[in-house]
């Protein structure tokens, strides 16, 4: 029992230095995702709401941007990082033919993108687009590049698979929710719509039709972030 017990605290102490190392760049990467800078085009530099969870000893960390219908993760593992961006698109569902045309597309598109790839991943086989990260020489812009090409993956699987109208709804129902939970915290209608002139740049015009249209929706069957 107490050969057991000492190979434990060996294990355990051995673990240390990862465990520090992973939380140092937990740390890094909350503080990347909170360092809004204004007149910005870099997307790592526009507002994130970042959440941390810890999952079967890996570290999650979610970003969701309000002009991005996906959340972003980063998932910091013995010593390796990852972007993950999960699509929702579950192909094990999809009929063969089908499935495998969107099987050749994704091949098509990892060797177009060097830095990210596509992958299947989950009991439904969902798209996952991945980029690793270097842990060794990372720093916030190349952070910032590494997050840029994943996002512009994702766009170019929406354009190959013809999925434009489907990330225009996701968007849609994306921006209703944000303003729904802005108002359910108890916003007024004109900071609502202020944080959404600030958050995309649109006329304050726009942005108060926005929020007057999802509060006139609000109870309807159609949208389905109400149901």
């Amino acid at each position: 029992m107490k050969s057991w017990d000492t190979k434990n605290n060996i294990t355990f102490l051995l673990y240390i230095p990862l465990i520090i190392m992973e939380e140092s760049w937990k740390e890094k990467f909350i503080k990347w995702f909170e360092e809004e800078i204004a007149d910005s085009d870099k997307p790592l530099d526009e507002h994130w709401d970042v959440k941390v969870d810890e999952i079967n000893n890996s570290i999650w960390i979610k970003a969701t941007s309000p002009r991005t219908p996906y959340s972003v993760f980063v998932n910091i593992s013995r010593g390796f990082a990852s972007l993950q961006i999960y699509t929702g698109i579950e192909t094990a569902i999809m009929e063969i033919k089908e499935r495998l045309k969107i099987y050749r597309t994704l091949l098509m598109l990892n060797g177009r993108w060097k830095m990210a790839k596509y992958v299947i991943g989950g009991d439904n086989d969902e798209i996952i687009i991945l980029t690793d990260l270097d842990l060794a020489a990372l720093n916030r812009e190349e952070f910032n590049d590494a997050l840029t090409v994943t996002l512009l993956a994702l766009n170019d699987m929406v354009e190959k698979l013809g999925l434009d109208e489907e990330y225009r709804e996701a968007q849609l129902m994306h921006v209703l929710k944000i303003v729904d939970e802005k108002l359910q915290k108890g916003e007024t209608k004109e900071q609502v719509a202020e944080y959404l002139v600030k958050a995309f740049g649109i006329s304050r015009e726009t942005a108060r039709e926005i929020v007057r249209e999802a509060t006139k929706n609000k109870d309807e069957p159609e949208f389905p972030i109400y149901r």
